[in-house]
């Protein structure tokens, strides 16, 4: 997976995150699903293609990480950012 794809991933999870959950703590609770999916992929993926193992296949689980959980938090933010506006919009301010 690229880059780009990972982020998109994490941004369209955490934007589901950020509408559905009312309270911060559960939203945050569910945003660690990502870093945990991406690892279960990623020993998916090298499970299943053993004849593309490189020496430097390990770090697959050190790079992959970051990207679809920054994609997460931004995704969350705008989920929250949108459902506080829809609340404000409902109580007429």
């Amino acid at each position: 997976m690229t880059i780009e794809t990972l982020l998109f991933a994490g941004v369209i999870f955490g934007l589901i995150v950020g509408l559905a959950f009312r309270s911060h703590k559960l939203g945050c609770a569910a945003l660690w699903i990502v870093p945990i999916a991406v690892f279960a992929y990623v020993d998916w993926w090298q499970n299943a293609h053993p004849e593309n193992l490189r020496s430097t296949s390990g770090l697959d689980f050190v790079f992959s990480l970051p990207w679809p959980s920054m994609g997460a938090m931004g995704g969350y933010l705008v989920g929250i950012a949108i459902r506080y506006a829809v609340v404000e919009k409902r109580n007429g301010n």
